[in-house]
């Protein structure tokens, strides 16, 4: 039941039906400061539909919980979406309709997955902690949950972070392999599977930057906004 009461009380705030009484003395506890208010405003509010019943059973009504889970569903649903159209665009050979299979090869390299995955979790880490990182899957692929604003605005920042440094180091990785190909042009080397390489380095890049920015839209679209 209690939290059907935190979830009328952020749509409350969502919704700007905010009582004016409360939200003076949310600001006053909060020094002033807006965000640390609305989370003393969701605080207060709660503590007032436990004390009145009859506020309560009338503001029952206005809980969705389905919309906060149907994220989360939604979530899942566009992650795979985009791998999917990901993979038929890497394997479908539209010209003559068929599939290339072998084309998929072209996309995996270890090595680029490990300058752009492993440095952009550690960045992630030290900006903010491993516990924040932790929370970057629970806050992002499962339901709405109470959480305090400083709370998210970690997981938010964790997760801003991994997508930029995802984004640098694809165009770090693919510079290097830049410069590592056209040191092979006066051997007469064949330099086209080395550019496609250190193509490859950026589009990882891209795609976790892309992944990562989605992420934290539904962490700010959750606990933020």
């Amino acid at each position: 039941m209690n939290e059907e009461l935190y979830l009328v009380a952020y749509k409350d705030i969502e919704q700007k039906e905010i009582d004016d009484a409360l939200w003076l003395k949310a600001m006053s506890h909060a020094g002033g400061d807006k965000k640390r208010a609305k989370w003393s405003y969701v605080e207060l509010r709660v503590d007032q539909m436990l004390r009145d019943p009859s506020l309560r059973h009338s503001v029952s009504k206005k809980v969705r919980k389905p919309t906060h889970q149907s994220g989360a569903f939604m979530m899942w649903f566009s992650l795979l979406f985009c791998f999917a159209a990901v993979s038929v665009a890497a394997v479908v050979d539209f010209g003559n309709l068929s599939l290339v299979l072998s084309n998929g090869f072209y996309f995996l390299d270890l090595p680029s997955l490990l300058i752009i995955l492993p440095v952009a979790i550690f960045f992630g880490i030290s900006a903010t902690s491993w516990r924040s990182y932790g929370r970057c899957w629970t806050y992002t692929l499962g339901g709405a949950k109470l959480v305090s604003i400083s709370e998210a605005n970690s997981v938010a920042r964790c997760l801003k972070v991994m997508g930029d440094v995802s984004l640098l180091m694809g165009i770090i990785g693919t510079f290097v392999g830049a410069i590592i190909t056209l040191n092979y042009l006066q051997l007469g080397a064949d330099l086209a599977p080395s550019i496609g390489i250190a193509v490859v380095t950026m589009f990882y890049g891209f795609l976790f930057k892309l992944l990562s920015y989605v992420a934290e839209q539904r962490v700010r679209n959750l606990y933020l906004n």
